[in-house]
């Protein structure tokens, strides 16, 4: 079943503000008018979700289940009528959930989780008001925290179609309960009696018991609570986009403001000027050789120092260029494009400070090895730099939405992180150092610390003469063939079926 969603709600662009046509305490009647076929869909949708969230998602250590819990989402979502080419907008929940499948680092589990619950509103806001980069305006974020606060505020219409229940049903659903209650007592006697006749019946009533009670216990219940909590949340998410037709659209016409030239200038020839001096220096002594350095500095113990003020000054940066655009943009003349000129300029030096972090970190990064955080941190500076030439072009054409293409930037390099073997690649890197200094260098300890997903690399550490080295990688497959051989099939991963395949050949 496919119909254009999108047709029948109003979209932002061309729109003015417009307040939705029925009152916040009258919103609820409309849920009375949806057909009976949706709402059954409806309440199916939360009932899958509420289950596939709670037994795929937050089991312990889930692996390739929450793959299985995005791909029943999609599903879902088709079989209520959302067409495939808006389901595209979901794909990053898909590689996020993927994550769990390809790797065992148990890093971005929560994170991928409020992203995940985010992007529902993102997936939403998408299809019900459409991004577009000629929007210069923030008015998608807006559009996206309202559909995040209209999923929630549905969360009483399930609620709501089940005390409007037809009379009949009701008696019928009384009998029901009566007739449970009535039978309770009957088979409690009934299994206490049996038991007491019957040795063996009895043992499999108490490991019966057992189980039962194991299973319903207060981290269960909590489980079935945030399950179904999820449930009512993406019910929310695609109540708003098949049945509720009410959405303030928030203008992306506002009058643009603007700035003195004059004032934004001055603020921008002093920066520059610090800058200026501070990129020479750069140039005299950090890329230039070793020896020019004065007096008795160490150039490894220079060049370590700063990473971390330099790459917030980048930021600092990015922000003053996008607020001086955006206050001149829509002004000509020479005040205008000095501004442009000064933010051409704050952005090459802005790149020099960048190209300073990412040689610092090299050298700290050649002294003491990789680690999780220094490889995510050159994964972002390359982004960073993406971000930088298209901050380029938004200078000297301002036409197109440069937080919205920040966004989109953030996301791609989130999602390859999801991707990509970070832990083995750290051992990769560590265990090549170990060899090459002949067991001098390479932080083995900080190598066996990793997730499974190092197991290829610190195999390699199982042909090292070195006694304790040796007994540093046993332990580490010891230690996670142990954790994931007793695994159930939910917890299954590419790395932890990687570790068995190399204990048992061992």
């Amino acid at each position: 079943m496919e119909n254009n969603i999108a047709a029948d709600c109003p979209t932002q662009s061309g729109s003015k503000p417009t307040e939705p046509e029925i009152s916040f305490l009258a919103m609820y009647d409309n849920a009375e008018h949806v057909g009976t076929l949706l709402r059954y869909k409806l309440l199916a949708y939360i009932l899958v979700s509420a289950l596939s969230f709670t037994f795929l998602v937050i089991t312990p250590g889930a692996g390739i289940s929450v793959s299985i819990f995005a791909v029943i989402q999609v599903i879902s979502m088709h079989v209520l009528g959302i067409s495939k080419k808006q389901l595209i907008m979901f794909t990053p929940v898909l590689v996020l959930a993927l994550n769990s499948f390809v790797s065992a680092n148990p890093i971005w589990r929560v994170p991928n989780m409020i992203i995940g619950i985010l992007w529902y509103g993102v997936f939403a806001a998408h299809i019900i008001f459409t991004f577009s980069l000629k929007d210069t305006s923030f008015a998608f974020i807006r559009n996206i925290a309202s559909m995040v606060f209209k999923a929630i505020i549905w969360f009483p219409v399930p609620l709501k179609w089940g005390m409007n229940t037809k009379a009949e049903s009701v008696s019928t659903m009384k009998r029901v309960i009566k007739g449970i209650a009535l039978s309770v007592p009957v088979l409690v006697f009934l299994i206490l009696m049996l038991s007491r006749a019957d040795m063996i019946f009895s043992q499999a009533v108490a490991l019966f018991s057992k189980r039962f009670f194991s299973f319903f216990n207060a981290n269960a219940f909590l489980r079935i609570i945030w399950g179904l909590v999820a449930g009512l949340y993406v019910f929310g998410v695609i109540y708003c986009i098949t049945v509720d037709k009410n959405h303030k659209v928030y203008s992306s016409e506002s009058k643009a403001k603007t700035g003195d030239c004059i004032i934004i200038n001055i603020l921008l020839s002093s920066v520059l000027f610090v800058y200026t001096l501070f990129v020479a220096i750069q140039f005299r002594y950090l890329f230039a050789a070793p020896n020019n350095l004065p007096g008795n500095l160490n150039f490894v113990e220079y060049a370590r120092r700063g990473f971390f003020e330099l790459l917030f000054l980048t930021f600092i940066n990015i922000t003053l260029i996008l607020i001086s655009v955006g206050l001149t943009k829509a002004q000509t003349g020479r005040g205008a494009r000095v501004t442009k000129y000064m933010c051409l300029y704050l952005c090459s030096v802005t790149v020099v400070l960048l190209v300073s972090s990412f040689y610092r970190m090299w050298l700290y990064s050649s002294d003491d090895g990789l680690t999780r955080l220094r490889t995510l941190v050159f994964g972002f500076l390359f982004f960073e730099l993406i971000g930088l030439v298209i901050t380029f072009f938004y200078i000297a054409k301002p036409k197109f939405n440069i937080v919205l293409v920040y966004c989109v930037i953030g996301l791609c390099y989130y999602m390859m992180l999801n991707l990509v073997p970070v832990d083995r690649i750290v051992a990769y890197e560590q265990v090549n150092r170990y060899f090459a200094s002949e067991g001098q260098r390479g932080g083995i300890h900080y190598v066996v610390s990793l997730s499974a997903d190092a197991a290829p690399e610190v195999s390699r550490l199982l042909h090292s003469n070195n006694q304790q080295t040796h007994e540093y990688a046993e332990s580490f497959f010891s230690l996670h063939y142990a954790e994931h051989s007793r695994a159930s099939w939910r917890q299954w991963n590419l790395s932890s079926s990687r570790v068995i395949w190399r204990v048992r050949q061992i």
